[in-house]
């Protein structure tokens, strides 16, 4: 078995309930490839084998894509210059570090705005395990604002319960609830908040499957659904058409309670895709957007027409370039 084979389980598991916290999980698998090395093409196979893993096991990450582009320009460019391996991880280190620090401005600034729309007393739904809306519910507490929070249990997986546990621990008042009782509990809800694993340029939303189930209660019932994520989970390449694909986990394994009944078949789609009429907006540590803004916001970040890099194919290239000796 790969060394970094656990922490691979660990990301396609979903052992690591933030979205942010495995891709910054899976960038600390970069550098190692290099620094376990026997030379630049090692690491640069090892990477390879690296790349194909993530992808296959997050394919609705698009912050992982995001992030795994720049840390392959940043291998180019050493590259380029005639680094080492030891140099390149050295390299990528640094870039990581501060790409860490870019992620943290940036979730705490799209909470404090996010907690700018929450009032105090207010009724709030949410779901699944995120880091930036657990930054968002700090932020409450700073703010002395004082509201009633139900968290979905958010099964497969069940992430909700260690959400509801550590927004509790905040001293807010926290009522767990199945997943289908979304419908039932929206007539006591102000606010819907949640997070995102990726965005598409037509503002729909990819995230915890249920979502989709909340923000159509919630513009049934005329709840206001907002979605707070940093811009590097904006998908550029849906701009051209491409999709973003949705795992299904086959079997009981993240289903507790169905191993008495091996016999069945089951399946557990893992995200879903909220449609952006639904969404009333998108809070990001560029400002409030609206969803159909999300095109013009991409447009910003990525230029026109947006650069895409298929970070498979960008990894062999880099090896081939070694193999061929066309380096320094």
């Amino acid at each position: 078995m790969a060394w970094w084979e656990g922490v691979i389980r660990d990301i396609a598991e979903y052992r690591i309930y933030s979205s942010t916290d495995a891709v910054l999980k899976a960038l600390e698998l970069f550098p190692l490839a290099f620094r376990r090395a026997r030379d630049l093409r090692d690491g640069l196979e090892t990477l390879a084998e690296l790349v194909d893993r993530l992808v296959e096991v997050r394919p609705t990450s698009v912050m992982l894509i995001n992030m795994m582009r720049r840390l392959l320009k940043a291998i180019e460019e050493r590259l380029k210059a005639g680094w080492g391996a030891f140099q390149v991880a050295d390299a990528l280190e640094l870039e990581i570090r501060s790409l860490r620090r870019e992620l943290e401005s940036a979730i705490n600034v799209a909470a404090t705005l996010g907690a700018r729309r929450v009032r105090d007393g207010d009724v709030l739904m949410t779901c699944s395990y995120s880091r930036t809306l657990m930054t968002l519910f700090r932020r409450l507490r700073e703010e002395d604002k004082h509201v009633h929070v139900y968290v979905t249990e958010s099964r497969p997986g069940g992430e909700g319960v260690e959400m509801a546990r550590e927004i509790s621990s905040l001293g807010f008042e926290v009522e767990l609830i199945v997943d289908s009782a979304v419908r039932f509990f929206m007539k006591d809800v102000d606010l819907v908040v949640v997070g995102a694993e990726a965005i598409a340029a037509n503002g729909a939303v990819v995230n915890k499957v249920g979502t989709s189930m909340i923000a159509l209660a919630a513009h049934e019932a005329r709840v206001r659904t907002f979605v707070i994520a940093t811009t590097h989970k904006f998908s550029h390449e849906t701009i051209f058409g491409e999709l973003v694909k949705l795992p299904i986990i086959k079997g009981v394994k993240l289903l507790p309670g169905l191993e008495r009944a091996p016999e069945l078949s089951a399946e557990s789609p893992l995200f879903d895709v909220t449609p952006p009429e639904y969404i009333d907006a998108i809070i990001t540590e560029r400002g409030v957007v609206a969803p159909e803004a999300v095109i013009l916001l991409v447009r910003e970040l990525y230029g026109w027409p947006p650069e895409t890099m298929d970070v498979t194919s960008a990894t062999r290239r880099l090896l081939e370039v070694v193999k061929s000796g066309a380096t320094g």
